[in-house]
């Protein structure tokens, strides 16, 4: 074998070892990537409304998230967001959930609707628009959001200022919309802006804010 060959063959050893590389590193990016909501309890990670429905020619369920760029908080935030109770087409743990990352200044919406549904198809859904179907029949329930990112209570400083990455630094609103009337009931959310507990079981230095660096870890009246 003259020395030629065996540079070809070395240049082709190589490359496969390259391209096996590559092939490693996609797999396991996408195994990483999160399709359920994260099963925890944590009061610093979820936010809850009790009570939810989407009923065949009757009702469904609209929700929305927004990043109201509070000075507290990272300019993107991850969000898992999921029916409790309810039987979904995909009646999976992935198929009750919605998983997104809000940038800051930017609202999303998720509708719980009936899969027979005549207006709130799979056509309306984007970036910022989710919609979980639910099968054709009554359905009740709750919902559950979990923040992704798995240390919310643990600040990162931008430029000095502390910021944190949890849902107590979002707004979510939500009402079980009735059509045949045109009217409905409002959702509480436990757990966000409005209405959050993370941070007091902490130092009462942690809690409060200070000026030109923090609100605090959270806000809210609870």
């Amino acid at each position: 074998m003259n020395i030629n060959s065996l540079r070809i063959e070395k240049i082709i050893c190589n490359s496969f070892k390259g391209i096996s590389f590559l092939l490693f590193l996609f797999v396991s990016q996408v195994q990483a990537q999160v399709v359920t909501v994260p099963e925890t309890n944590a009061k610093s990670r979820v936010v809850i409304s009790p009570y939810a429905q989407a009923v065949p020619n009757n009702s469904y369920t609209f929700i929305s998230v927004s990043h109201p760029s509070l000075d507290s908080a990272l300019t993107q935030i991850g969000v898992g967001l999921e029916v409790v109770g309810m039987s979904t087409v995909v009646n999976t743990a992935a198929g009750r959930a919605s998983i997104f990352t809000i940038d800051a200044g930017t609202t999303h919406r998720i509708f719980v609707a009936n899969n027979s549904h005549s207006s709130l198809t799979s056509s309306l859904a984007d970036s910022k628009t989710h919609i979980i179907f639910t099968q054709d029949s009554a359905q009740f329930g709750s919902i559950r959001a979990v923040s992704l990112n798995e240390d919310p209570t643990t600040a990162t400083t931008v430029k000095g200022i502390k910021k944190f990455n949890n849902l107590s630094q979002l707004d979510f609103w939500g009402v079980v919309y009735v059509e045949s009337s045109g009217t409905g009931f409002p959702m509480e959310f436990l757990g966000d802006a409005h209405d959050s507990t993370i941070g007091r079981n902490f130092h009462t230095s942690v809690l409060g804010g200070v000026s030109g660096k923090s609100t605090g870890v959270a806000r809210g009246v609870n």
